[in-house]
């Protein structure tokens, strides 16, 4: 007869993997790198920067870093999306006319990936995916993991018989409440060459929403019947730190303050330009208050800090060591990756069965308190005017909302860790490769 020591479970610790999207800030990810910000030596480059970033490649993979190619498939087969920078993704055999088809992933293309991969060293390939809509759902699936078969047997016959693959879906949360495009997703899986499963995410937030956070925990623990590690890309914030939480994911993928949330409009529709900004490329600057989860407008961060006790309230200078809204916004991508790293390798170091109620006292709480301390700020109205901040008056009210919306997730967690019809279970770690550095947390298996 088999005995559960019921102590030993209670005390299990399931590792959690922060990968780190390098996208176009590689100098400043090399500064990272030097500050010690990206501990569990995880990271994505994209296709169309490998050679421009030659020099940051070699030094992560000396520094012992798991590397992932992001081929910007989905982008290329994007109507809205293939003219970007992705059409000099450096696997193509030229510049695209137009946004590839399915009958572009073929063999040819699977081995000028599969090539890249090999001569670059990277250790595991983010497979070919395209966006999924709702209409064409099983049907994108399906060729997309016939590709990845082709992928498998090219990076084989490269040399790269090392070389993961990670899975990608690439759409709406809701998509993943229909039945027959869910239970497809994990049969295909099953017979797949995938070695972990991506998903990003339309409709997953940053910030915590009570109802979506159960209702997204539900689905995604369905996904536990591959047997697969489950990774939410675009994923930083309260809401995905949750969910890991939960034990329903084994990673989040993010950038500092970048390519940090998905959203599907500019997907399925052509872009549109900001009004209001107050940047010079046109576009509305954003940071990330330090323990507060929450971005605002640049404009809106300095209004606050100048109000009585706001920058003492806005940056925690005692534990950032940031005292003014003009240093702030020189580290904000710094502090912004700080702060999701720590939180992540924070929860990882938990307990599996205490992680629910870390997520509620270390972070929505506190944050919860912050966001009602700063909405007691006396704003200076013409101030505002000045700044160009839209209805100031309204700051408090979305403040209080937000540490309202925080505490009933808090109330929200206790019931499902309750609640034996949910059966949550631990989460499946992703396997780390790449050089083991000793004292990293990539060397503990992150």
């Amino acid at each position: 007869m088999n005995v559960v020591k019921l102590d030993d479970f209670r005390s299990h610790t399931t590792p959690l993997a922060s990968i780190i999207r390098v996208g176009d800030f590689n100098q400043q990810f090399a500064q990272y790198v030097s500050q010690n910000l990206i501990p569990g030596r995880r990271a994505v480059v994209d296709s169309y920067n490998v050679a421009k970033q030659a020099d940051l490649l070699n030094e992560l993979k000396a520094s012992g870093f798991e590397l992932t190619l992001d081929t910007k498939a989905a982008e290329l087969a994007c109507a809205f999306k293939w003219s970007g920078q992705a059409r000099k993704a450096e696997w193509l055999e030229k510049e695209p006319r137009g946004a590839l088809s399915s009958t572009d992933f073929d063999e040819q293309s699977a081995a000028r990936i599969a090539e890249l991969a090999v001569k670059n060293g990277f250790h595991v390939v983010l497979s070919p995916s395209r966006y999924v809509s709702e209409g064409s759902a099983i049907k994108t699936l399906e060729q997309d993991h016939e590709f990845m078969a082709l992928l498998r047997a090219a990076l084989d016959a490269a040399g790269g018989k090392r070389i993961k693959i990670a899975s990608s879906f690439i759409g709406r949360l809701s998509l993943l409440g229909q039945d027959a495009i869910t239970d497809r997703l994990i049969e295909l899986h099953r017979t797949s060459p995938a070695d972990s499963m991506w998903m990003r995410l339309h409709g997953l937030k940053r910030d915590p929403g009570p109802s979506r956070i159960r209702t997204a925990a539900r689905r995604l623990e369905l996904f536990k019947k591959t047997e697969l590690p489950l990774v939410l890309d675009y994923a930083a914030g309260l809401e995905p730190l949750t969910l890991a939480a939960l034990g329903v994911v084994g990673g989040l993928a993010f950038g500092a303050l970048a390519n940090d949330q998905f959203s599907d409009a500019t997907w399925v529709s052509p872009s549109k330009s900001l009004d209001n900004s107050v940047a010079n490329d046109g576009r509305q600057q954003f940071a990330r208050v330090p323990g507060l989860g929450r971005n605002f407008s640049h404009a809106e961060l300095r209004l606050m800090s100048e109000a009585t006790k706001g920058k003492r309230l806005l940056f925690d200078p005692a534990n950032t060591g940031i005292s003014s809204f003009d240093e702030f916004k020189k580290k904000a991508r710094e502090t912004a990756l700080k702060e999701g790293v720590e939180a992540i390798g924070g929860l990882s170091k938990v307990p599996d069965t205490r992680r629910t109620h870390h997520i509620r006292t270390t972070h929505l709480d506190q944050n919860a308190r912050k966001a009602r301390q700063l909405a007691n700020l006396e704003l200076d109205q013409k101030r505002a005017a000045e700044l160009k901040v839209r209805s100031p008056e309204t700051l408090p009210k979305r403040l209080n909302d937000y540490a309202g919306s925080l505490d009933k997730t808090g109330q929200v967690l206790e019931k499902i860790a309750s609640d034996s019809s949910i059966r949550l279970t631990k989460p499946i770690p992703l396997v780390r490769l790449g050089t083991s550095i000793e004292g990293s947390e990539g060397s503990r298996s992150q």
